[in-house]
């Protein structure tokens, strides 16, 4: 089958800045042409449509590489529906039962059940006690390198997620072994801190990580607090008192070392409860009783359940603070990219996004769901509108590399070649 979106604003394209009146062909799962549909400019000779195409009409309208989020857990059927919803294509599971994730993979892919590609870390590895339950005990790095060769080779993960009690002896092994393997390795760390991270050779890093340095906090301090929810608030109070050059000397080093950051501003503000009325104001937030809303208020209530008000006043500083952070991480060469940590496919994904918009261009934005993302899944055959890559693209009504608002009025989601949604046919109650 042959498709062909035209008329249309190319954003994200082989060419730059984004093209008006341009023409956007697939072919099967690929794009196989990208460019102008009448003249000739940085993008080339004009793109013809080949004989018998399926043609969408793309006046006044822009397409975009489709959304990614590297960082996700609730896998429900509701959940996957609105992800291609709002446009996102591509999702990374951050921990979770390996088996139940490929399944879902599966059931996606025979087309049983709308849905985004499913990648996934597997279960998270963690030292003795672990962290959270079903984490593999990494206690050595003889045990590490058995527990990545076997997630690799017989569980089929994507990536490695190693996570807070994991010391830097152990990291090593880790990314060693991974990256023998060919899997990135990303995590949410502790005992080992971003600076060994960046040393030892880590692909990315992820909101709980221990990223500010602090002389003052010894390490009596920064492990006294033994929770999920103590350990938590420690990170805010470090964020809200760290010291901006020493932040600009460890944003430099992570950005000279390749590692992307997935900060989750979103997980954040909800833990704080700084987010929650304007949140379920959103469009498409569920309604009545959902089981969705119940886990995602336990989750929320459980990481702040330990605080004090110096605690939640710390994660309101801690918030502005990784946004200065992070501006000047991208500014150093940085690659930031887009994850959520928390449920509700897209919405929060969206409003990931308007964070970075307080610090990056609507196209810096927009970059990190589409291209940085994909360098992060380690898949740079998705994230960009040129030929070869796969069909993995969203239409939008307007423009959002000048209004990214416009990112939330999905037309039609394509992945692989396959329009998986449609908003006429989801209006009029047609499966989409």
């Amino acid at each position: 089958m042959t498709l062909v979106i035209d008329n249309v604003r190319i954003v994200e394209g082989p060419g730059n800045p984004p093209l008006g009146e341009g023409r956007v062909v697939i072919e099967g799962e690929r794009i196989t042409a990208a460019g102008p549909r009448a003249g000739a400019g940085p993008y080339g000779a004009p793109i013809e449509v080949p004989p018998g195409a399926e043609i969408i009409d793309g006046t006044g309208k822009s397409v975009v590489p489709g959304l990614i989020d590297v960082h996700v857990h609730d896998a429900s059927d509701a959940n996957m529906a609105l992800y291609v919803k709002s446009g996102v294509t591509s999702i990374r599971f951050a921990g979770g039962q390996q088996r139940a994730l490929l399944q879902l993979r599966d059931r996606i892919e025979r087309g049983e059940t709308p849905g985004p590609r499913v990648f996934s870390c597997g279960h998270a590895l963690d030292a003795t006690p672990h962290v959270w339950p079903g984490s593999y005990a990494a206690d050595s790095p003889l045990e590490a390198r058995r527990i990545v060769r076997r997630a690799v080779t017989t569980e089929k993960v994507d990536a490695i997620l190693a996570t807070h009690r994991i010391t830097r002896a152990i990291l090593d092994a880790i990314v060693d072994e991974a990256h023998v393997l060919g899997v990135p390795v990303t995590g949410q760390l502790w005992s080992a801190s971003a600076r060994e991270a960046a040393e030892a050779g880590m692909d990315g890093l992820e909101n709980t990580s221990r990223i500010p340095e602090d002389p003052g906090f010894s390490h009596e301090r920064l492990h006294a607090r033994h929770s999920v929810s103590g350990r938590i608030a420690t990170l805010a109070h470090l964020w809200s008192t760290a010291d901006k050059y020493r932040l600009e000397d460890i944003g430099g080093l992570l950005a000279e070392r390749g590692v992307w950051l997935a900060p989750e501003l979103v997980s954040f503000e909800a833990w704080a409860g700084l987010s929650e009325k304007e949140v379920k104001a959103e469009r498409d937030w569920p309604q009545g009783q959902d089981p969705r809303v119940t886990q995602y208020d336990r989750h929320n209530a459980y990481i702040s359940s330990e605080w004090t008000k110096d605690d939640f006043a710390a994660q309101a500083k801690a918030l502005e603070a990784m946004k200065e952070f992070l501006g000047a991480f991208v500014k150093a060469g940085g690659s930031l990219v887009t994850g959520t940590d928390l449920g509700f496919g897209g919405i929060l994904l969206h409003r990931e996004l308007r964070h970075f918009a307080d610090f990056l261009t609507p196209l810096e934005t927009i970059r990190t769901a589409t291209r940085a993302a994909a360098s992060a899944l380690g898949r740079d055959d998705l994230g960009q509108l040129a030929p070869g890559r796969t069909a993995d693209l969203v239409l939008l009504e307007g423009y959002p590399s000048t209004d990214l608002g416009q990112l939330r009025s999905v037309v039609a989601t394509i992945i692989g070649g396959r329009v998986v949604y449609q908003r006429e046919r989801a209006a009029a109650g047609a499966p989409s």
